[in-house]
């Protein structure tokens, strides 16, 4: 933060649930123009070079002494990273250093982001992002990947490390403790006319294939779908092409933009909707789709491997192929019945709650004592 994504969400979610445990953390991150002036435990690094129209991916500055200096006087049991560039390659150097175990979360299919690097696509996505994972992640004592199919990937491309499955928890008390009267009032406000209310969100960038939700949505009206109203929570580089082709689809009156939506309030926005959509393919968990099913939606998305741990094919929702006519028509047959929407949300909304921060964070603890244990191990064995 306040880089809104899901790897920032789920590192605080993870550091806010081990501080309740009782731990003590630090997290290195890198230098944002809009970010708080008093952090607790939070060391900020300046960044060498930004990219991305709005400057959000940065390679942040890892030769400075001081991240080493800072690091060592906190003394870590063990270094968590969350990316295989730059401030994770300093944290594995750190680990090495100071004889601790190296865990690395796999958050994200690189593959899917050769938009932002001056490389061949099909380059980045056969050769190079496979072998920066398997390089990387072999080179840690341990990997949590979100779902047992990113399990799958990572072994196939040749990552022999111990992995565990861990998908990033969902702070379920929100959800548990929305006020009827404000939910009714936002509902009202975005919604006069009373029509369903259909919701997705995601950053405004081409891996979120939210191209495909309007096409769709243009499908929806043009087949005489029951009134509805898109509200897409989320902000990005994609904002003037996305505003462009809802003008020439003719959706300003059923498509909003929302914006970014501070974290703490999402949960409203997702309880006042019906259904959520989701068409991203680039998600190695999906964490708002949880989010979502904690708030009691329905989802319907596009099947890839951040999806299919959680949706229940007619049970907690539809994952269906990346078809337009197929996704379209499975939503339409969600918006047309009462009984369907009610009782998959209920199903949705008793699934998600499984996957609290509490949980969350005490099963990556279990995860963090494995690895120092078997670190132990080696190390008295070298002796």
């Amino acid at each position: 933060l306040p880089f809104i994504g899901g790897v920032p969400i789920s590192i605080e979610r993870l550091r806010n649930g081990l501080e309740q445990l009782g731990d003590s953390t630090l997290v290195i991150a890198p230098k944002y123009r809009d970010q708080s002036d008093q952090e607790d435990a939070v060391v900020r690094v300046p960044s060498l070079l930004a990219m991305g129209e709005k400057r959000e991916f940065r390679l942040a500055n890892i030769f400075l002494a001081r991240i080493r200096k800072q690091v060592r006087a906190f003394r870590p049991d063990v270094i968590h990273l969350h990316h295989p560039f730059w401030l994770g390659t300093l944290g594995l150097r750190l680990a090495r250093r100071l004889k601790v175990p190296a865990v690395f979360t796999y958050h994200t299919r690189l593959e899917h982001f050769a938009h932002i690097v001056p490389l061949s696509g099909a380059l980045f996505r056969n050769v190079v992002a496979h072998w920066i994972i398997n390089r990387f992640a072999n080179r840690c004592d341990s990997v949590i990947v979100p779902t047992p199919v990113t399990r799958d990937y990572i072994r196939l491309i040749g990552v022999d490390v111990p992995v565990d499955v861990q998908p990033t928890g969902v702070d379920t008390e929100l959800y548990c403790s929305q006020v009827p009267e404000r939910l009714r009032d936002l509902r009202h406000k975005v919604n006069p006319d009373g029509r369903l209310l259909l919701v997705t969100a995601a950053r405004l960038s081409p891996e979120k294939n939210l191209s495909f939700i309007l096409r769709a949505m243009a499908a929806l009206r043009d087949r005489g779908a029951p009134g509805f109203r898109l509200l897409v929570l989320g902000e990005g580089d994609e904002r003037p092409r996305l505003e462009a082709m809802i003008e020439d689809l003719d959706l300003q009156d059923c498509v909003r933009l929302v914006g970014a939506v501070p974290s703490d309030e999402v949960p409203s926005w997702l309880t006042i909707s019906d259904i959520f959509v989701f068409a991203s393919a680039a998600e190695t968990q999906g964490m708002v789709v949880l989010e979502a099913m904690a708030a009691g939606l329905p989802v319907v998305a596009v099947n890839s491997s951040g999806i299919d741990a959680f949706v229940e094919n007619r049970e907690t929702g539809y994952a269906t192929p990346e078809d337009l006519e197929i996704w379209t028509e499975t939503l339409h047959g969600l918006m047309v019945s009462n009984t369907k929407r009610e009782v998959m949300g209920g199903a949705a909304r008793e699934a998600a709650m499984k996957h609290s921060v509490e949980a969350f964070s005490a099963s990556v603890l279990t995860i963090y004592e494995a690895a120092i244990s078997r670190k132990t191990a080696s190390q008295k064995k070298d002796v």
